[in-house]
């Protein structure tokens, strides 16, 4: 049995697809740690894989206000301060051990964190 990490940008579109994937993936034995925001914690736990949130926001459709900034978007807050989501991120999966990740194509720190855990990674094409 494998140990897999999803990384998911949390929006449906993101999630849908490599939901379905991960599913699979747990039928065939696979553990799977998934990663997204608390909107999708049911569907995620419901097909059998653990959910960890992100504790920073990467919704690019949710606004955050700064009093002396202009409103930007999670992603964009994301983008701006990295580590931030990257230490997040590597704070909750202290300890544990994946033998590869899958992620959205849109992810933006895939890179980063599959070489710190010195993993492989898998790219979940989107298609229509």
């Amino acid at each position: 049995m494998s140990q897999v990490l999803v990384l998911s940008n949390p929006s449906p579109g993101d999630v849908k697809p490599i939901l379905g994937l991960a599913s699979e993936l747990i039928t065939r034995g696979e553990k799977v740690t998934f990663f997204s925001s608390d909107e999708f914690k049911t569907p995620i736990e419901n097909i059998g894989a653990e959910f960890k949130a992100y504790t920073q926001d990467l919704s690019v459709f949710k606004k955050e206000e700064n009093d002396d900034e202009k409103p930007k978007s999670g992603l964009i807050s994301a983008l701006l301060e990295p580590m931030k989501f990257i230490d997040d991120i590597m704070v909750q999966i202290r300890g544990l051990k994946f033998d590869y990740a899958v992620l959205s194509p849109s992810y933006p720190y895939a890179n980063i964190i599959t070489q710190l855990l010195g993993i492989s990674r898998t790219q979940q094409i989107i298609s229509d």
